[in-house]
């Protein structure tokens, strides 16, 4: 089996471009038609400001960038909001994304477009590993790269909170764990630092 890369940036042969490999390539399926790739599960380098996770910078140029962010099985990001928007590429295992009242299962092959403005939380599932793009991009231990918010501000307007994967819906100050869901968002369910 190829060994999984260490995120090691590195410049092409003339120093123009800066590459990063962030999974093994264990070429093509027998048909040919399908690409394979190994992404590494386990914890990262460095520790990820405000939250349990470890992450694992790729590339960056200071306005744009991209991080490996992993979180271990049953961790997850307390509600925050951040400067600027990210793509949140889901490159391996199963999580939640809370996003305007409602918890929406992720899986690997998927994408989110989240408005930093926006406050959402993230949670792992499984172990989950992330591709985190954002413009402007914060080294991932930097205290500003987010800023954690009450709970409350990831309700709707109407102070609603709906777990599309428990399908268990709560109003108002009620937290979903009191109501049996382990997907809820609230500080008391993350780990936060």
């Amino acid at each position: 089996m190829p060994k999984i890369p260490d995120n090691t940036q590195y410049l092409d042969s003339d120093g123009s471009l800066r590459i990063v490999e962030w999974a093994a390539n264990l070429g093509f399926d027998k048909a040919g038609l399908t690409q394979l790739l190994s992404v590494d599960l386990g914890p990262r380098p460095v520790a990820v400001a405000k939250s349990p996770a470890t992450g694992q910078a790729t590339v960056s140029n200071g306005d744009l960038g991209a991080d490996i962010i992993r979180l271990a099985a049953g961790q997850g990001f307390a509600p925050h909001t951040h400067p600027g928007d990210h793509l949140l590429i889901v490159i391996a295992g199963q999580g939640t994304i809370t996003y305007n009242g409602k918890i929406y299962p992720t899986r690997a092959g998927q994408v989110y477009m989240v408005e930093g403005a926006t406050p959402h939380a993230v949670g792992a599932i499984t172990d989950h590993v992330i591709l985190a793009v954002g413009c402007p991009h914060k080294p991932i231990d930097a205290d500003d790269r987010m800023t954690l918010i009450e709970y409350a501000a990831v309700l709707t307007d109407t102070q609603e909170m709906h777990c599309l994967i428990c399908d268990i819906k709560s109003t108002g100050a009620i937290a979903l764990h009191l109501k049996g869901c382990p997907h809820c968002p609230c500080p008391n369910c993350t780990i936060s630092q």
